[in-house]
């Protein structure tokens, strides 16, 4: 009995961090739209290849009338970049660029866009976090 209840709280414990991984990407509203951001895979890692996502919602539904994405990482007050974000071709309104990040520390990417037919330069900014890969432990 007291395996099963510790192999339940075990699988609950789990659930919970896994939905706080979730729901741990930044959202924010730009020009009518949400923008959820994240790194993939999570945790994001030192010296492994990560995708900086925007996913682009409008009314709950994706959004892909977007143009010209450009990003820019920032790290310790030095930009590097211009990288170009690309429509992901599985998933509408999914913006990606692929980075493979080799110091651990606080960051933040500026990401910059048009809606299709817009002139309008709309530009959104996230922090995020690389992880030290050396550290990283599972249970």
């Amino acid at each position: 009995m007291k395996l099963a209840y510790s192999l339940g709280l075990t699988v609950a414990i789990a659930v919970v961090a896994m939905c706080a991984t979730i729901t741990a990407h930044e959202r924010k509203e730009v020009a009518g739209l949400e923008i959820v951001f994240g790194a993939e895979p999570e945790p994001a890692l030192n010296g492994e290849k990560q995708f900086l996502r925007w996913r682009f919602l409008k009314d709950k539904q994706p959004f892909g009338d977007i143009e010209e994405l450009v990003a820019n990482v920032k790290r310790n007050g030095k930009t590097f970049g211009p990288f170009t974000g690309r429509m992901t071709p599985r998933e509408p309104g999914v913006v990606a660029t692929q980075h493979i990040f080799n110091n651990v520390g606080e960051y933040e990417v500026t990401l910059t866009f048009k809606k299709k037919g817009d002139a309008t330069v709309h530009t959104v900014t996230f922090p995020f976090k690389i992880g030290d890969r050396k550290t990283l432990e599972i249970p």
